[in-house]
């Protein structure tokens, strides 16, 4: 939405941005967004600036009632909020596409940098992985997290954190030569007297094999990724009874849970209600879900996690 859309409010105190960090200061008063102005409307006493003025700044910004339980859920445990319509003219650094910047409750943005850059969605909104991995990268690169917030059909926020994750183990992994293999179903075969390999099934003298347990070179991008994990240290098996393709050990089973769940490239969330279910089914598990990124020469993975409970961002609205 362009800057010049709606026309910031002015107030004659500047208590709300030194105690809040409300609005941007001006000499001796206050600038107010509209996201600003339903803020102080709801929990300043502050009357409407008119009596048309909701009804008219919502027409033009159809983003303002999501924008303001953001707003309230972060601003309830004493976070402070700038958003996007102040970031120029604040000169303060942020990504693209970054909404807002969150100041600690013990921080404040006259004495230090943002803790995180914050975007938000609604839980039908699109999910763009390659969009996400590209900003989280870059707000990690300044030192700061990346916060996703997402606001439902019953007016609910919940936060999360995007986190680019490097996945790392010490398994080495065994490959099958695949002469004298019989084909099965679905890609899998069987090959005699292989047995003993950590993980692989084994079944009637023999070990069933799934497509990745080849050394030949294989281009699907299931193969891909599989061989990234691999490379990388991991033990590498099926995903299937936690509804993902693959589950990852940085070991031998033996020693550990397996700390990650890896979704197919071809399954990914196609909106922020599949993404946020696969957050909080891993976590249930005690697990982390990673969604991977195949270019051509490499795989990247992202992670939708919840943050840590003092870290949390959350308004469930009273029903009229």
């Amino acid at each position: 939405m362009a800057r010049d859309t709606i026309a910031d409010v002015r107030v004659t105190t500047r208590r709300w941005w030194d105690k809040s960090a409300i609005g941007r200061p001006m000499d001796e008063a206050l600038l107010l967004c509209p996201t600003d102005v339903v803020y102080c409307h709801d929990h300043r006493g502050m009357d409407w600036p008119s009596e048309e003025w909701f009804h008219d700044a919502l027409r033009k910004r159809p983003s303002l009632i999501h924008e303001a339980l953001v707003n309230e859920a972060m601003r309830q445990p004493g976070n402070k909020v700038l958003w996007h319509d102040h970031f120029e003219e604040m000169d303060f650094e942020f990504v693209d596409d970054t909404q807002a910047l969150r100041w600690d409750a013990k921080n404040h943005p006259a004495r230090g940098l943002p803790d995180a850059e914050v975007r938000w969605n609604h839980a039908r909104s699109k999910f763009d992985i390659r969009d996400l991995l590209k900003w989280c990268r870059a707000v990690n690169e300044l030192d700061r997290f990346a916060e996703m917030l997402i606001v439902d059909d019953d007016l609910d926020v919940v936060s999360y954190r995007v986190k680019e994750v490097h996945p790392k183990g010490r398994f080495e992994t065994h490959f099958f030569e695949r002469g004298g293999a019989i084909d099965m179903l679905n890609g899998s075969s069987w090959v005699s007297g292989k047995g003993g390999a950590e993980g692989i099934p084994s079944f009637l003298g023999g070990c069933v094999l799934d497509e990745n347990s080849s050394p030949e070179e294989n281009d699907k991008v299931s193969a891909k990724v599989a061989r990234d994990m691999e490379n990388r240290g991991l033990l590498v098996r099926t995903g299937f009874k936690y509804g993902v393709r693959w589950r990852a050990y940085e070991g031998n089973m033996s020693e550990n849970h397996a700390p990650w769940l890896v979704s197919h490239p071809r399954s990914l969330p196609v909106d922020w209600t599949s993404a946020c279910q696969g957050s909080r089914l891993s976590s249930g598990v005690n697990k982390t879900m990673l969604l991977p990124v195949v270019d051509e020469d490499s795989v990247s993975y992202v992670a939708i996690v919840r943050p840590p409970p003092d870290a949390r961002w959350s308004t469930t609205r009273r029903r009229q």
